[in-house]
């Protein structure tokens, strides 16, 4: 395993148009990474809109204005690869190229920043392309679920419970107009993270940073908006049938704490994930085992895509895809038992530290892979304020407490949250969607 950047080496700088720069240097390979981070997510989606964000992230690879391909063509000529994801409160992209071609790459990202390349013709082939994404997840079994089918079922508000992956109707009729407003407003360097790590000179980068980017025109950052709604009161349900699936499957969700103010509660709720759902020897698939005699299939995280990847709110998730001869309320019922119990009396030692290093090394895991890990230090800085962070987390790991733990299980109310059921078979008119 590469060790994690240390948190000294990180450079963190700001440019007069307001772009926060993040450079780590980390020789272990001839590779630089590089990663925009927009504070822009589905989120700040219209109404009348799902999927404009997703829309526009695709918009972005036409390139930027003047340059001769678009990016995908670009950064591969290179030899590199790029990529990027729409989330609930940003859009990143990023590239991983031969550490020599960083200042090519940092150009061409200089160069969408500044005007991309938006024509009536992209927006019509890219919503088309947005469309196909969203068919090839639902031709899926299981596709949708849990998301985007959980979040209507825990939320209420537009923002947080509709469909940002996309929604081809809402996309149909998106003028390049739109497309320029809603880069103006959100794609602006102030609104904006830079981040460059590998093997890299970090006062050299941050000179070509200045020269590329700083002369982008300041525009005034999108005033901060907070998507905060009351928690539900008692259990919401929804279901639906996904002709696809083999079996059954129940999702629950619970609103968690803010992470920009209660970090060290999130990372007890992921340890508490593990506890509950590591594999099959653990404690809900193996209660469930015992009482029952059925094999089910449980996994359960912290945040709707990953740990400390969104503002407030996010949500806690299990899901369970169970055979059809076991209730799903058999499923609840040793869900609530052994919430009961870890609240009770904490996890036991030795399960702690299991979890404790199973949380930890999958961070580094995901750490070796220098794509994972310019992108993460650039989402704790776009949404806390600290790359420092992505060093941190193995010692939040291991300072976890069992007496967090079963504060976290205690937190997690049965009944206070959302329960969305799978059934197998084809779908109704008229039914749960």
């Amino acid at each position: 395993m590469r060790a994690a950047v240390a948190e000294e080496a990180v450079l963190r700088h700001t440019l007069g148009n307001g772009l926060r720069v993040v450079i780590a240097e980390e020789r272990s390979a001839p590779v630089a990474g590089v990663a925009v981070h927009y504070g822009v997510g589905f989120r700040s989606e219209a109404e009348g809109r799902s999927g404009f964000a997703h829309l526009f992230e695709h918009l972005m690879f036409q390139g930027g204005a003047g340059t001769r391909d678009d990016h995908f063509r670009q950064v591969e000529g290179a030899g590199g690869f790029c990529n990027a994801s729409t989330r609930q409160d940003y859009t990143d992209f990023y590239d991983v190229v031969p550490a020599e071609a960083l200042e090519h790459v940092l150009a061409l990202e200089a160069a969408r920043m500044r005007e991309p390349k938006i024509t009536q013709r992209a927006v019509r082939a890219q919503a088309s392309v947005v469309r196909e994404e969203v068919l090839g997840k639902l031709r899926r079994p299981y596709g949708g679920f849990p998301w985007p089918r959980l979040s209507p079922v825990l939320f209420r508000t537009f923002a947080n419970a509709h469909d940002g992956y996309g929604d081809h109707a809402a996309l149909e009729g998106v003028t390049v107009a739109e497309c320029a407003e809603f880069f103006d407003r959100r794609y602006s360097p102030s609104n904006a993270v830079l981040t460059v790590a590998g093997d890299v000179d970090a006062q050299r980068t941050l000179d070509a940073v200045e020269r590329l980017f700083g002369s982008i025109p300041a525009r005034p950052a999108p005033a901060a908006v907070s998507f905060w709604e009351p928690e539900p009161r008692g259990v919401a349900e929804g279901g639906y049938a996904d002709p696809l699936a083999p079996l059954p499957a129940v999702a629950v969700g619970h609103r968690v704490p803010d992470p920009a103010t209660a970090p060290r509660a999130h990372i007890a709720l992921s340890v508490l994930a593990s506890i509950l759902a590591a594999n099959a020897a653990s404690r809900l698939p193996e209660r469930i085992r015992r009482d029952h005699g059925q094999a089910v299939t449980v996994t359960a995280r912290a945040g709707l895509f990953d740990l400390l990847d969104a503002r407030d709110p996010d949500m806690w998730i299990l899901t369970a895809v169970h055979p059809g001869e076991l209730d799903r309320g058999h499923v609840l019922d040793a869900l609530d038992a052994e919430m009961r119990s870890i609240a009770a009396a904490g996890p036991a030692p030795g399960e702690l530290l299991r979890a404790r290093l199973r949380q930890r090394t999958s961070h580094h895991r995901s750490l070796d892979h220098l794509a994972n890990r310019v992108r993460m230090l650039g989402r704790f800085e776009l949404l806390y304020g600290d790359p420092g962070l992505a060093t941190r987390l193995p010692a939040l790991f291991d300072e976890t407490t069992a007496e967090e733990v079963a504060r976290a299980a205690l937190g997690l109310r049965a009944g206070s949250r959302a329960v969305l059921t799978l059934t197998p078979g084809t779908r109704q008119e008229g039914g749960p969607r």
